[in-house]
């Protein structure tokens, strides 16, 4: 049976409705996208000289047994050089790096070391590049793990003379923390999604990742455009930016006209950061220089000649804010006990996130115990989306210890303008959403049902009034009966003397049951007399 009050309190989950199926129909865009990126490439001809490697990996304080592995991944890749670039704090490092791979005759790959006073990761990539001879560069991180595949089934892309950088799927080694498995399914939805995506309908993607990025040596040494001067010297309002190396390096190879690839079947892996804490704050960290370079890559302007990631960047650039509708409609259907819709938006947000990761869950089926809790990171990642717009002037590692200590100011500024406009957003958007509510009469009160046995006791408990006036005693002169519309000031009282009737039969007459409440503009009958 159609109920009205239902239909009524709907009414305010429209605006929603139409934000979910935006959302959705982005996502099938993208998944159908993803489909048309099948790369045209052959392994590398058999007779025909390789491209030389070069490999630049910058080291800070990394744990020796991953660095160790990692070493020992990109020798079995068999590329040429490894150029390890060492802070000169980390001796321990650069004692073991020199005294097992520098000049090591067992091992093909040559392996050079560069100790760096330079504070930054910047400096160290910029330094190792500087000195890297080979065809290709890849810079990598000190953590990252290579399948045994990565360099054979990367080459070949390289053959196509416009390709200026590459890169591979990553995944997270061996996750086992709340924070690893959400670092891992955003990864998973990275490289399954957004990265084919983009090269499947367009030619550019956003980050060669700085885990593992393959660049063409003409792409970043190039004799028209000093890459690594604008690498090291990136400023954005004023400040110095001392991290996103990655995005700002392969921004700056779209914007010089090269094309990117993504290297299908084989995967490098990282141990991730264990801590959900240091999970948010790379994240943190990572939204700013999002934010810094995809602002300034609508500014210059070169990204319109990619319309596919155009249209990305903008829908980065709105989700956050619309992201963050749905909680609020379900905290304001739980303060006004609507059980139902709020049961109905949770049902929701489950089947919905489990359909986007089901090829993930389906390979680890063991992890879908964590979907309520990357539900909820979704919405704490959009809060820290609108907390990093609103610092992008902070610049900060974040995940690591830095020697340099900020005064309490300068700490205070960030957390302070960041918490301000995330209060804002939120009062804003409540304001319009308890707006929508009473627009769609979502907050007019229900009155209770009626008891019928209380109605029927109240009329027959209440003295009935004649429908038609009652007759006189005496018979009345036609021609005395008369009309009077009631004035302002009127009173029933002065009416009867005028009239020569009782107020009584005034009353009847006019089927009034109260003298004191009689509008202006209301008729009275009247009568002067009867016939004796």
């Amino acid at each position: 049976m159609f109920d009205p009050e239902v239909a009524k309190n709907l009414l305010m989950y429209v605006p929603l409705s139409i934000i979910g199926a935006w959302r959705w129909s982005f996502w099938i865009i993208k998944r159908v996208g993803a489909a048309f990126y099948r790369p045209n490439v052959k392994p590398w001809p058999k007779g025909t000289p390789k491209p030389t490697v070069s490999l630049v990996t910058p080291v800070y304080n990394e744990d020796p047994v991953v660095f160790e592995e990692a070493l020992q991944s990109w020798i079995a890749n068999g590329v040429n050089e490894i150029i390890a670039v060492i802070d000169k704090s980390n001796t321990r490092h650069i004692i073991n790096f020199e005294r097992h791979y520098v000049d090591n005759k067992q091992y093909k790959t040559k392996c050079r070391l560069l100790v760096t006073p330079k504070p930054g990761k910047r400096a160290a990539l910029c330094d190792g590049m500087e000195k890297a001879s080979g065809d290709l560069i890849v810079l990598v991180d000190s953590d990252t793990i290579w399948d045994k595949d990565v360099l054979e089934k990367t080459l070949p892309y390289f053959a196509h003379p416009e390709i200026g950088g590459a890169t591979v799927s990553q995944r997270i080694q061996n996750p086992d923390t709340v924070g690893n498995v959400m670092f891992d399914l955003l990864l998973w939805v990275r490289y399954r999604e957004e990265v084919p995506f983009l090269l499947g309908l367009g030619n550019a993607f956003n980050t060669l990742s700085g885990r593992t990025a393959f660049y063409r040596r003409e792409a970043i040494l190039s004799e028209d455009h000093d890459n690594l001067h604008d690498l090291r010297h990136e400023f954005f309002m004023g400040t110095r930016g001392i991290s996103g190396d990655d995005k700002r390096l392969t921004h700056l190879i779209l914007e010089q006209g090269w094309h990117t690839a993504y290297v299908k079947g084989t995967t490098v892996y990282t141990p991730g950061l264990g801590s959900i804490k240091k999970f948010m704050k790379q994240r943190l960290r990572w939204t700013r220089n999002s934010w810094r370079a995809d602002l300034r890559a609508v500014a210059r302007g070169w990204v319109w000649s990619h319309p596919t990631l155009a249209i990305f960047m903008i829908d980065r650039f709105v989700q956050p804010f619309f992201m963050l509708i749905g909680p609020v409609v379900f905290t304001i259907a739980l303060i006004h006990r609507e059980w139902l819709f709020a049961g109905i938006l949770l049902a929701w947000w489950l089947l919905s996130r489990f359909v986007r990761l089901f090829g993930y869950f389906r390979a680890h089926p063991r992890r879908l115990v964590y979907l309520p809790a990357y539900i909820v990171y979704g919405y704490v990642n959009a809060v820290v989306k609108i907390y990093a717009l609103a610092t992008l002037v902070e610049h900060s590692w974040a995940t690591r210890g830095h020697k340099i200590r900020k005064t309490l100011v300068k700490k205070s500024f960030p957390i302070i303008s960041g918490s301000v406009g995330i209060i804002i957003f939120f009062i804003l958007v409540t304001e319009v959403v308890l707006s929508i509510r009473q627009n769609a009469g979502a907050n007019i009160p229900v009155p209770p049902p009626v008891d019928e046995a209380k109605v029927i006791a109240d009329i027959q408990s209440t003295p009935k009034t004649q429908e038609l006036p009652p007759l006189p005693a005496l018979p009345v002169d036609p021609e005395a009966v008369g009309h009077y519309v009631f004035q302002p000031g009127d009173t029933m009282l002065e009416l009867s003397e005028r009239f020569g009737m009782s107020v009584t039969d005034l009353k009847r007459l006019n089927g009034i049951r109260d003298a004191d409440k009689i509008n202006a503009g209301q008729e009275i009958v009247y009568y002067r007399g009867t016939l004796r």
